[in-house]
């Protein structure tokens, strides 16, 4: 039943460097495909006129479900999925960088800024929690106090996950998960992005916690790793099972596609 659901409009799968048809997942088809590879502006960063072509392409499709945005490269997707949020919520990111980097173009979005830009134009993100990251990268998430709360990948490999999840579950407002796999070991992703250390057991864990304890707003998830950027029949491979792997965890967890009108709006229901 959950698999339909995905199929049924719960996942939702934007095509910008042709990896997904490459990867050939059945669940990576269908009617939520959305093929992006022709708007251009979009490589590491994404100039107004593609936000706006985006956009476009995203009307109608929902944001409480599970999105595959294909390389970190275009990671500032997340924000655009962000922008159409209606309510106060909060953002847990798992990335192996914190993408709060300083616009080197005005406000244009990039993938390694697009967390900072998401703070200054959404009022309705109120906080930032962080996981995974290198921590030389930690002074990027300087400036904005008490809402961007960061747990870097030594933090977590000297104390576990403890700390992590109960900052993450003492909110209680909407939480949207995004997730860059190359906050795991090589042994689980293969991007074109340095990598943190986790394994994906690691990851499953943080995702069953959070979901389990926070009403869910959206998720995604990137880091793919593309023919044309190096990718080879091995690193597809990989990526391929720890997709797979994600999306069947995301079938018996959250029941993508259809909501619980006990809820509000914008939140999954938990099955």
């Amino acid at each position: 039943m959950a698999n339909s659901l995905f199929r049924s409009g719960g996942n939702t799968i934007l095509s910008f460097s042709g990896v997904y048809p490459e990867m050939a997942l059945p669940f990576m088809e269908g009617e939520g495909f959305v093929d992006c590879s022709d708007i251009e502006g979009t490589v590491c960063y994404c100039d107004p006129d593609a936000e706006n072509e985006i956009l476009r392409r995203l009307s109608g499709r929902r944001v409480d479900a599970l999105h595959w945005i294909d390389s970190g490269d275009y990671h500032h997707v997340s924000a655009l999925w962000l922008s159409r949020m209606e309510v106060p919520f909060d953002l847990l990111l798992l990335d192996n960088h914190p993408d709060m980097q300083e616009p080197s173009f005005g406000g244009i979005l990039s993938c390694g800024g697009w967390v900072r830009e998401s703070l200054i134009r959404y009022p309705l993100l109120r906080n930032v929690v962080i996981a995974g990251t290198d921590p030389s990268l930690s002074d990027e998430c300087e400036g904005f106090g008490d809402r961007v709360k960061v747990f870097d990948r030594d933090f977590l490999s000297e104390h576990g996950t403890d700390s992590l999840l109960a900052t993450v579950l003492e909110g209680n407002l909407p939480l949207y998960i995004s997730i860059d796999k190359d906050v795991l070991s090589e042994e689980f992703a293969r991007t074109d992005w340095s990598q943190g250390n986790m394994i994906l057991e690691t990851l499953l864990y943080i995702l069953e916690k959070s979901i389990h304890g926070r009403e869910i707003a959206g998720i995604d998830i990137c880091g793919e790793l593309p023919s044309h950027k190096g990718g080879n029949a091995e690193d597809m491979r990989i990526n391929s099972v720890t997709d797979n792997a994600l999306y069947q965890f995301f079938c018996l967890n959250l029941s993508i596609g259809r909501k619980d009108d006990s809820l509000s709006d914008g939140k999954f229901k938990i099955v």
